[in-house]
């Protein structure tokens, strides 16, 4: 009797490895709006800029202040006059106002030619509007010659006062200088010498900082004790 010999079973298969990638998708969970995904994956700019248009008066300061430093650039456009024309029948005139329509008919941008008297008590001058001469202004025209930043010979004005009259928007000062003129012109100055310190700053403290901190010890000592004086 010949031994029959059990066929060996086959060795159990081992069971796949098995990675749950749950803990790492975060679309399983909660699935991301285009929105909420272009919110994550925005960059730190980005998301300065969003909470910055979102303040209102953060933004309406900001186009103000555009609008002022662009002034600055044409502020030979934008006055009426040079900065020192002066007018001498119109010493410490009062500010002229701009109409529209004179005795109901729509004219445009004019003004009132102004009539000069003088008071008897104090011997001040008084100026009161002459309401039956409507004086048109002028626009986008020819008047005081100026040099555009010293270095270009120009008379353009985007504004200019009405042939044969004045155009005093805030007045004029003691020596019949027109004062919108002397603003818009002094603006240029006040607006850029803050800039021009912030710059000349930022310099000196790159400068100085870097010095401070490459070489250190005595250096840094010095530059420390400099910047508290300053």
């Amino acid at each position: 009797m010949t031994d029959q010999i059990a066929p060996q079973s086959a060795p159990p298969s081992r069971t796949p490895h098995y990675v749950n990638r749950e803990p790492w998708d975060p679309y399983v969970s909660e699935r991301l709006t285009a929105e909420q995904e272009r919110y994550y994956m925005a960059g730190q700019w980005r998301l300065m800029w969003w909470r910055f248009r979102r303040h209102r008066p953060a933004v309406v300061s900001a186009a103000f202040l555009a609008l002022m430093y662009f002034s600055t650039v044409i502020s030979e456009w934008i006055a009426p006059y040079d900065l020192h024309t002066r007018h001498s029948a119109y010493i410490f005139a009062p500010p002229q106002q701009v109409h529209l329509f004179h005795e109901g008919r729509f004219l445009g941008p004019f003004v009132y030619a102004l009539k000069t008297t003088r008071d008897k008590e104090t011997l001040q001058r008084v100026y009161t509007p002459d309401t039956s001469k409507p004086l048109l202004l002028r626009f986008f025209c020819s008047g005081d010659p100026y040099e555009f930043w010293g270095l270009i010979e120009s008379s353009f004005h985007f504004v200019c006062p009405p042939e044969g009259g004045q155009f005093f928007w805030l007045g004029t000062d003691r020596l019949g200088r027109d004062m919108f003129s002397r603003i818009v012109y002094a603006a240029r100055i006040s607006l850029t010498i803050g800039v021009i310190g912030i710059v000349l700053s930022f310099t000196l403290a790159l400068i100085l900082g870097g010095l401070a901190g490459y070489y250190g010890g005595w250096v840094d000592m010095i530059v420390q004790r400099l910047t508290e004086i300053l």
